[in-house]
């Protein structure tokens, strides 16, 4: 017989029947085998780009294959393996009991690769081989999968298109910074980047494909979040966040777009901020520009020539918090602006937790997190540090137990990136790309960075709760 996988659902595997979707009495089967999940990785679709869809081992004790490699086995958290037409998925090595992968013919992406990029993405073939599945755009930019031919392994592509702009435009400047940025960085809660590609008409930029999507699909996918999984993804925002801020980074855009899901729509995994576009560095210029979602930016950013640093952050993670507690739902009786003095934050805060707390959906601990975060004056805030050590993310101490278990697993699926030097590689038809060393990012240092980061302004149903022991 045959099951579908519908977009953003998941397919339970395993021999317990209480325990999953689909059960088979077979001895060589784990109670819980294996998962199946799809993920839209866009809010384009279905116009745009079709589903990914993923199979993960779920420690089983067996094993769970595809193509005859085995994907995961044991107690060791598994990653994620991207389905393709007529993948074969079967339990450890045992050929009698196979599923194989069809995928529908009637759901195609609307976007390709241009006749001159199909040519330059040939340049880098050796090391990365880009498909025409596409699976996000935005802007001048989409995001196509590709594979990396060293590890076998998905990652992702990012082509923006740079033909309309000078070499010295603000948005090529910043694709140069975040992409260099980026290389600077090595931490288990931040995207990891693979390679950046430059023609005159094109930036490549490969990073690790995060299989879970990203929490704005991961909120349309369960509508609420248990409070215990709101507080295991806010640690991981901090860890992040404590981390750049270290290095003296302001992201200034978090939001749950920018934040993935890097192995499976399961807020308890892994974590990875992303899109460091908006970011700045305290001094520079860029820290007094308007930039960032209107609902996510504190009020010192709308105020004009008022410089700002890194609290603008602490104030993002505040409102991150608030749009997990409200599930898929807006911000009621918000716009942006709102916030004229701390008054105005009091008044909204208690009008929304008279409405939330009730309810069950955020504790007071929760709530005092939230309202330290919403701080109108940005030197009252706290940092990223104190922020992390707030009573809510540290209180009870057997749920801080499970999450520093939790994000030790986690490290497991991350290993420090080693990004080629240069950093950004200029493509040429006549050059030999293929000369260039592997560099630890953390021998990179800043240095690299301050090359491109310069001071141009830019342009205007169900619940997810803790996870049971499998």
């Amino acid at each position: 017989g045959c099951f579908p996988v519908f977009p953003n659902n998941t397919v339970l595997v395993g021999r317990d029947g209480a325990r999953n979707h689909i059960a088979f009495d077979d001895p060589i089967v784990s109670r819980c085998q294996l998962e199946i999940f799809s993920v839209v990785a866009d809010d384009d679709y279905p116009r745009g780009h079709p589903p990914l869809v993923f199979v993960r081992d779920r420690g089983s004790a067996n094993g769970t294959s595809v193509n005859g490699r085995i994907i995961g086995k044991g107690v060791t958290l598994s990653p994620s393996k991207l389905l393709e037409e007529g993948d074969i998925i079967t339990v450890g090595t045992h050929p009698h009991l196979r599923l194989q992968y069809a995928e529908s013919t009637n759901i195609r992406s609307s976007y390709t690769l241009s006749r001159l990029q199909r040519q330059e993405v040939k340049l880098f073939e050796d090391r990365y081989i880009v498909s025409s599945r596409t699976i996000g755009n935005g802007g001048y930019s989409l995001v196509f999968l590709a594979s990396e031919v060293d590890t076998r392994k998905h990652v992702a592509c990012k082509v923006h298109d740079i033909s309309r702009f000078s070499p010295t435009a603000k948005e090529v400047t910043r694709i140069r910074q975040e992409a260099t940025l980026l290389s600077t960085l090595d931490h288990p809660n931040i995207l990891p980047i693979k390679a950046t590609f430059e023609t005159e008409q094109t930036i490549y930029v490969i990073t690790e494909l995060a299989t879970g999507g990203d929490l704005f699909s991961l909120l349309m996918r369960y509508n609420t979040l248990d409070e215990w999984v709101i507080k295991s993804i806010i640690r991981q925002v901090l860890l992040a966040v404590v981390y750049i801020h270290s290095k003296g980074v302001a992201h200034r855009d978090i939001k749950p777009e920018n934040i993935l899901c890097g192995v499976t729509p399961s807020a308890p995994y892994r974590i990875m901020l992303s899109d460091f576009g908006a970011s700045g560095l305290p001094g520079s210029r860029r820290l007094e520009s308007n930039v960032g979602t209107p609902f996510f930016r504190p009020p010192e950013c709308d105020a004009p020539g008022r410089g700002h640093d890194t609290s603008v952050d602490i104030w993002a993670i505040g409102m991150l918090t608030m749009q997990l507690v409200l599930g898929n739902r807006q911000f009621p009786d918000l716009e942006p602006g709102t916030f004229k003095s701390q008054g105005h934050i009091d008044n909204y805060l208690s009008m929304l937790f008279s409405e939330l707390g009730p309810r069950g959906l955020i504790s007071n601990a929760g709530q005092s997190f939230i309202c330290g975060c919403l701080v109108y004056d940005n030197e009252k805030r706290p940092t990223a540090r104190q922020a992390f050590s707030h009573n809510w993310l540290q209180r009870p101490s057997s749920d801080r137990a499970l999450f520093k278990r939790l994000e030790a697993d986690n490290a497991t699926s991350w290993a420090p990136q080693k990004v080629k030097f240069p950093v950004i590689e200029t493509l040429d038809p006549d050059t030999d790309h293929s000369q260039h060393g592997h560099v630890p990012a953390s021998e990179i240092g800043m240095s690299a960075f301050s090359r491109y980061f310069t001071a141009a302004e830019p342009g205007n149903a169900q619940t997810v709760r803790k996870p049971p022991k499998e």
